[in-house]
């Protein structure tokens, strides 16, 4: 069983999403949060590279050929779940989508905060059900 300050570690992990103008600019980024003489990350975060998202799916007939190309996104996305508070200096690139976008990871109580903060982010994307019509 983990230990207890383990758990506590793993539970002050948050995730969030970002959105960059290009691949360059996210790996600037990603780079600045630290890299050893080797290039390998000398931070304790978990990121994934999500690329050019697909805004609009592609149509394909009956035996995989494509009818339509799918539509990529302009923006280059990255996931990252941050080892404790999130990066300020990312603050201009975070995103918040309903429900989760096409990724997410971290333990359920990371993905509980973002959703959490999301809502106050924005609450747009999070409508009120509309009440049931008795028959």
């Amino acid at each position: 069983m983990p230990s207890v300050s383990h758990l506590q570690h793993y539970n002050m992990r948050k995730f969030r999403k970002y959105s960059f103008g290009s691949q360059g600019a996210a790996t600037a980024k990603i780079n600045a949060l630290g890299l050893d003489e080797e290039g390998n990350p000398t931070h304790s975060h978990s990121i994934v590279r999500l690329g050019n998202i697909v805004i609009t799916p592609g149509t394909y007939d009956e035996e995989g050929n494509e009818l339509t190309p799918p539509v990529l996104s302009d923006s280059y996305h990255v996931d990252v779940l941050w080892n404790g508070e999130p990066d300020p200096d990312w603050d201009a690139q975070m995103v918040w989508c309903a429900p989760m976008g096409v990724h997410t990871f971290g333990s359920s109580s990371a993905i509980a905060e973002w959703v959490a903060e999301c809502k106050v982010q924005r609450p747009d994307l999070f409508p009120d059900p509309e009440p049931e019509e008795e028959v």
